[in-house]
């Protein structure tokens, strides 16, 4: 199927995709190849627009929140101060819509990891364990990552992260994580962290991009560095808690926007 995206103020497709939230995609030049679960989507940049080829434009427009009004979103939490500052940098990210499984797999490879070795782990993973797609492999199925067993992960790369990813798996096993939608978030939160190898941080990641639950505030390296002039060296669970008291429902953005700025402009001053 092909279809086009004209080109707006808040949508980019490269800092949706480089913004921290997805580690399945490869850029080329102005080609970007995306895949998500058992899709893929070649998208070419143009002027005024994106031109997609993929199998299923509707799972896609989705995918990529294109029924978010992100302009409503920006307005409310302008700051005239530093999460104006970010905005106005990254004002192109959409928080993707991803699968629950998906989201838990990723983001247990990436603690302490970055993101080139994350995406060749998955990738690994995917062409050993996910269906022939036809050129391509789906994301595994979590009954194919519970029998792989802990030395296939060590064998990919995934390190001390091998037996998070099989025993969360089997504990996966029977549970319908559509179902887990309907919790509330502190409940939710709670089921992510008994899972094997989740912390806070990681549980408020799958939070925001598996089940888009926007009422949370992921706090990392670059989030504390953020705050640091604020909150000095508050703990993490703490400063996540207080910035929810302050951005409320629009804290998953804010989050985002905040942390792709932060990391960026680190990144141009080591260029």
């Amino acid at each position: 199927m092909r279809f086009e995206i004209p080109k707006t103020p808040t949508f980019s497709l490269s800092q949706t995709l480089n913004c921290g939230q997805v580690f399945r995609f490869r850029e080329e030049g102005e080609t970007t190849v995306m895949y998500a679960g058992e899709h893929r989507a070649e998208v070419r940049t143009h002027e005024d627009f994106y031109l997609f080829e993929c199998d299923d434009g509707a799972f896609f427009k989705k995918y990529l929140d294109f029924d978010t009004n992100y302009d409503i979103i920006q307005m409310k939490v302008r700051d005239k101060g530093l999460v104006s500052t970010a905005i106005e940098f990254g004002k192109g990210i959409h928080i993707l819509r991803q699968s629950p499984e998906e989201t838990v797999f990723s983001f247990l490879l990436s603690q302490n990891n970055h993101i080139p070795r994350i995406k060749g782990i998955i990738e690994r993973m995917c062409s050993a364990l996910g269906r022939d797609m036809g050129g391509y492999h789906s994301f595994p199925e979590t009954e194919a990552i519970a029998d792989a067993g802990e030395e296939f992960f060590l064998s990919i790369g995934a390190g001390y992260r091998a037996p998070y990813m099989v025993r969360t798996a089997k504990a996966l096993l029977g549970e319908d994580m559509t179902a887990w939608k309907e919790l509330p978030t502190a409940e939710l939160r709670a089921k992510l962290l008994a899972l094997h190898g989740v912390g806070r941080k990681v549980a408020d990641c799958i939070l925001l991009f598996g089940f888009n639950r926007f009422d949370v505030f992921p706090v990392d390296t670059w989030i504390r560095k953020v705050f640091a002039p604020y909150y000095g060296d508050m703990p993490a669970e703490k400063l996540s808690e207080t910035l929810v008291a302050e951005y409320g429902e629009l804290s998953g953005f804010v989050q985002q926007w905040l942390f792709y700025y932060k990391r960026e402009e680190k990144n141009a001053a080591k260029a």
